[in-house]
């Protein structure tokens, strides 16, 4: 479990189209790439039918405000494909960084997703939680859990 505080949530709900997170503020860093690890999740909270998505591209964006302009962190673009054979947007996958990448320069960040449909089909299914946490929120193994 992590403590997450709501000004650090980027996105959470349905992805079925296209779309832009909330604007994170990192105000109080310098160089916010620069810091110390900062834990970033994403996590797909709603697995993403591989018959109607084959794939998602997951791009951060940074401003020095909140209205932008707005440009690609550089390195901080993922593409994940979702066959049905090895579907990458599965229940409970982290398809993204683990951490805030070290190209990150300015106080202002959002995600953007590009959600590539099947031909001829329309995403029905499919969510995902971002935040920056303050500490790394890995998955119990299941060597490790009690019982």
């Amino acid at each position: 479990m992590s403590i997450i505080d709501r000004n650090c949530i980027f996105f959470e709900g349905p992805l079925t189209a296209n779309a832009t997170g909330n604007a994170v503020a990192l105000t109080g860093l310098k160089i916010p790439g620069r810091m110390e690890p900062m834990p970033l999740r994403l996590s797909v909270t709603e697995a993403f039918l591989p018959a109607e998505t084959q794939g998602l591209t997951i791009t951060l964006e940074e401003s020095d405000s909140a209205d932008g302009p707005w440009a690609a962190v550089p390195g901080a673009t993922v593409s994940v494909a979702n066959p049905a054979e090895a579907p990458g947007l599965a229940l409970g996958a982290r398809p993204y960084l683990r951490f805030l990448p070290q190209g990150v320069r300015r106080s202002w960040l959002r995600l953007s997703f590009a959600v590539t449909p099947v031909a001829g089909k329309t995403v029905s299914k499919g969510r995902i939680f971002a935040a920056l946490t303050r500490e790394e929120d890995l998955p119990y193994e299941p060597a490790i859990m009690a019982g």
